[in-house]
């Protein structure tokens, strides 16, 4: 008899963070802060460790933040809240932990429009006909 696995998830979202670490055991890992949107109002952190393909994509600046990511992954953790001054206070987001079993990269954002540079005002001198002053002398027919 085969049962569905409920903690394993797949997840889209774009990157909110990149950190590398060194773990106790001396090995470089790549934390990774992914914002995934339920609904249009509820939005969750999902955070992970990777130490393979995701840090190399990082080092050769291939994985930056506002990038899509496609996470497969079994669920380690949910957190919802956090001690403050001995007050149990509720997280904006609540935070998922995976294992990162698989991954897949999705499209980066678009780099900011450099604003056009404004053309120089430059005055022009139009060479105008002078105006004529007006005299009593009398005018010729």
């Amino acid at each position: 008899m085969n049962y569905p696995d409920l903690q394993t998830l797949t997840l889209v979202g774009r990157i909110a963070a990149l950190t590398v670490i060194t773990t106790e055991d001396d090995r470089e890992c790549l934390v990774v802060t992914l914002y995934h949107r339920i609904t249009t109002d509820t939005t969750i952190t999902v955070k992970f460790l990777n130490s393979n393909g995701l840090l190399t994509a990082y080092s050769n600046n291939n994985l930056v933040i506002g990038q899509e990511l496609t996470v497969t992954g079994k669920l380690t953790g949910i957190r919802a809240f956090y001690m403050k001054d001995d007050v149990l206070t509720p997280l904006r987001q609540p935070e998922f932990q995976l294992k990162c079993l698989d991954y897949a990269f999705g499209s980066k954002p678009q780099p900011k429009a450099q604003p056009e540079p404004t053309p120089e005002v430059t005055s022009v001198t139009s060479k105008k006909k002078a105006k004529a002053e007006p005299t009593l002398e009398p005018v010729a027919f």
